[in-house]
């Protein structure tokens, strides 16, 4: 093949189209489909990481006009099998960004190659005539020793700086030269031998057996005569000092190896093999039918419907034991990080060497390293957050998705791809299996199973014969009705000093989902909503406002509640924090942790609170929802909701389906196995369909109930929202992009097809700097939708100023 077709790593949309390169004859081997590849690019020929997409004999661009591919990455190793770039594309299209930045969600962190650019001084005689603003930038590069990095320069003069340069460069006082960097992150062993065809051998031995001084030497000698070749840790090991290698190396006596080593992230000698449990009836059901979908040539998505302790992880193990007998791979997706080393040691217990993880809480390179396994062929089961998912397995059968309700699996940045809906079009693509797992599946996902797209597979019972836990729920009108305004119900609080006397453990949680405000009295429960959208008002302090971030409507913030006319009505909040100093205050003597982000910052944090906790060195654990799911402790035998309503006034559609998720999670972690535990939700909303169906554990009563709602709103899976976020450095300018925008989808809306929302100042009305506003536009139809907004938004580009954008995001999961 003579030509590549390279797409740039940049990210901007004028660049994002495919660019034929020569193939020189002396890179032709290495020249194949995913790997990466440094081009010139553009006037400057700007050294450029590109990737090449395919080979071509033929190219439309005459030869003499193209430009040849200057460097290989990887030793030629691809970095993307042919199924990743296909998603890549899949990616692009449905989640409105360029390839680049799809390549780039896709391939492992810290390897991408890094552009720096410098200014030096030229070394002249000529002393040409220079104004006020070329001679500052010369007085500044000589005060940092002739040269300086261009975007410290840029800061330090503004945006005038360009045209200096350019006039500084004319006169020849400076010049600018690129430089490229990028992280290797090689862990390499070093191996040692004797140069066994070195004329100097003989004598240096003898000199080292004669010279009493040369003992390092000798003894190094001994060792490898004995050995014929050790690694650096085995002549350490051996009391042997790296002096007399380094000696030896430079009269060339010593010969040096390096070998690459990929880095472990466990230690199997941690973890005892376990066999596969006999399954149950309802265990053994599903794993016919997933062996009956393995067989077909068209296989359904399977949504694994169990309750919580059913015994779902033991039917993902045995299921994967089937597809690693086939030859083949599997991923295995978490939702977060805090449920890697639970999940990590099941896996590992059952299949050994063939598993490794991956995360953030790594380093660049044992993530690498990882990805490297997965790529060589080394494991054949990665377990992760959702960038697992991009693993280079060369023979895919298996993608789980555990807890797979959780909006964790949506990345919040762009590309913003949920990881659901990626699995689904890797697994049609590989011709593997997807499995869904989850006891509060999302209504989306549980109304495709139910009308057939999917296959549904129902675990009803919990294995081992344990029983879900007692859930009561506590009115905190009542409590504060009867002058306990502490965020402890009396209940909940007699409930822990029964447990501290008994030696069983507590877990506290606090469902806070986003960081919406919202406004409710505390004498009736009634929350703030919006008439139009049924959704609660988020409470913006600085104005003394409520807004409703879908439609934009406003309301002041009333001083009494307009339905009881108590004057306990005010903004919600309270924080993990706040609950673990109140609980040391009501019981002293309790050994309390914490689990939440400012507590899980560090390196394995995770896992030694829960590890610590496990072992029963706290009597209570205070967290937010990173506590709440997949997490297995015999001794709790109580949980505390302490706030429903946090989660069930977050100012989305979504909230309720959040909070029966959260609230039915946090439950199954009491009594899991000799004992019926208890589960306390406290709520000023008792009488809310969602804190009554997850009260009795009853998630079909739930979804009947709530697809009603969803229906009669046209919200999802009935209808579609497509979220448009202006945003800009001009305040003045987002707001007239953002309602020239509107006009013009109205104006293209004469049969009213589309219900067209705002546009309204964001959640986060100015984020990095930037102004932001928001358009919602909803619609019955997916693709219909996504013709009419893109369209709208392509002609608004060509027509406003360069730096303001539009970003697109179908059925966003929040409007900040």
């Amino acid at each position: 093949m003579k030509f590549a077709r390279v797409i740039i790593g940049m990210n901007s949309p004028e660049t994002d189209r495919v660019f034929d390169y020569l193939i020189p004859e002396n890179f032709a081997q290495k020249a194949v489909q995913g790997v990466r590849v440094i081009v010139p690019f553009g006037r400057k020929n700007t050294k450029t990481e590109g990737y090449i997409l395919s080979l071509s004999n033929e190219s439309e661009i005459p030869k003499e006009k193209l430009k040849a591919i200057t460097e290989f990455l990887d030793d030629g190793k691809p970095t993307f099998t042919p199924q990743m770039l296909h998603l890549a594309e899949w990616m692009k299209e449905k989640y409105f960004c360029t390839l680049s930045q799809c390549l780039q969600a896709i391939m492992p962190s810290g390897i991408r190659t890094k552009s720096t650019w410098y200014v030096s001084l030229s070394k002249t005689n000529e002393m040409p005539e220079y104004g006020d603003g070329e001679r500052a930038v010369l007085e500044a590069l000589k005060e940092s020793g002739g040269v300086a990095e261009l975007k410290d320069l840029e800061t330090l003069f503004g945006n005038g700086l360009k045209k200096v340069i350019q006039q500084l460069q004319h006169k020849n006082m400076i010049f600018l030269k690129q430089q490229l960097s990028r992280g290797e992150y090689k862990n390499e062993e070093r191996f040692y031998s004797l140069n066994l065809s070195s004329p100097l051998l003989e004598m240096a031995m003898q000199k080292a057996e004669q010279d009493k001084r040369l003992l390092g030497q000798r003894k190094l000698f001994q060792l490898l005569r004995q050995k014929g070749e050790c690694s650096i840790e085995e002549i350490r090991s051996s009391g042997i000092t790296e002096s007399p290698m380094k000696t030896l190396l430079t009269k060339g006596i010593l010969l040096e190896k390096r070998k690459e080593k990929k880095r472990a992230v466990f230690s199997l000698e941690d973890y005892e093999k376990t066999t596969p449990f006999r399954p149950t009836l309802e265990q053994a059901n599903a794993l016919c039918q997933i062996e009956v979908q393995m067989i077909k040539t068209e296989k359904k998505p399977i949504l694994l419907h169990g309750i919580t302790g059913s015994g779902k992880t033991e039917i993902y193990m045995q299921s994967i034991a089937k597809t690693l007998a086939m030859g083949k791979q599997a991923v295995v997706l978490v939702p977060e990080i805090s449920l890697t080393p639970q999940i990590m040691e099941r896996f590992i217990s059952r299949f050994g060497a063939a598993v490794s993880v991956t995360h953030s809480r790594l380093s660049a390179g044992e993530r690498l390293d990882q990805w490297k396994k997965a790529r060589d062929g080394e494991i054949s089961v990665m377990i992760g957050p959702r960038s697992a998912l991009f693993m280079p397995f060369s023979n895919l059968g298996m993608i789980i998705l555990d807890e797979a309700h959780e909006n964790s699996y949506i990345s919040d940045i762009t590309p913003k791809y949920d990881a659901r809906e990626a699995a689904k079009e890797l697994a049609k693509d590989t011709g593997a299996i997807l499995i869904m797992g989850s006891a509060t599946p999302d209504l989306v996902t549980y109304h495709k199973a139910v009308t057939g797209e999917y296959l549904l597979l129902e675990l009803k019972e919990r294995t081992g014969g344990g029983a879900l836990p007692e859930m009561n729920i506590v009115d905190m009108c009542r409590e504060l009705e009867e002058g306990n305004r502490s965020s402890f119900s009396r209940v909940l609080q007699e409930e822990i000093g029964k447990n501290l006397d008994k030696g069983e453990q507590t877990m506290l949680f606090l469902n806070r989902r986003g960081f919406a405000s919202f406004v409710s009295c505390r004498s009736c429960g009634h929350v703030m909503r919006c008439p139009e959208c049924n959704i609660s008002y988020t409470y913006h302090a600085k104005e003394n406002v409520l807004m409703c971030h879908y439609c934009g409507k406003t309301e002041e913030n009333p001083r009494v509640c307009p339905v009881c006319g108590s004057k306990y009505i005010r903004y919600f909040g309270t924080g993990t924090q706040k609950i673990e100093e109140e609980a040391r205050r009501l019981f002293p003597k309790a050994r309390i942790l914490r689990m939440d982000l400012d507590t899980t910052l560090r390196k394995d944090s995770h896992s030694r609170i829960l590890e610590a906790f496990r072992n029963g060195e706290a009597d209570i654990l205070v967290g937010t929802q990173m506590i709440a799911k997949g997490h297995d402790f015999p001794n709790v035998s109580l949980v505390g909701i302490m706030a429903a309503d946090t989660s069930l006034n977050t100012g989305g559609f979504y909230a309720a389906e959040n909070t029966f998720q959260l609230i039915t999670q946090a439950g199954g972690r009491a009594g899991r196995v000799n004992d019926m535990g208890r589960v306390y939700i406290q709520t000023y909303q008792p009488k809310h369909y969602c804190v009554t169906h997850a009260a009795k554990q009853d998630y079909r009563g739930f979804y009947k109930e709530e697809i009603l709602l969803r229906q009669m709103m046209g919200y999802p899976p009935f209808g579609v929202f497509f979220s448009v976020l202006v945003s800009g450095q001009s305040e003045n300018e987002v707001a007239m992009a953002a309602e020239g925008l509107v006009k013009m989808l109205h104006e293209n809306n004469q049969d009213e097809q589309f219900f067209i929302m705002g546009p309204v100042i964001a959640a986060l009305p100015k984020f990095r700097g930037e102004y932001r506003q928001r358009i919602l536009i909803q619609g019955k139809e997916e693709e219909l939708l996504v013709q009419f907004v893109t369209a709208g938004v392509e002609k608004m580009k060509k027509i406003i100023k360069k730096d303001i954008y539009f970003n697109l995001t179908l059925n966003p999961l929040n409007i900040v």
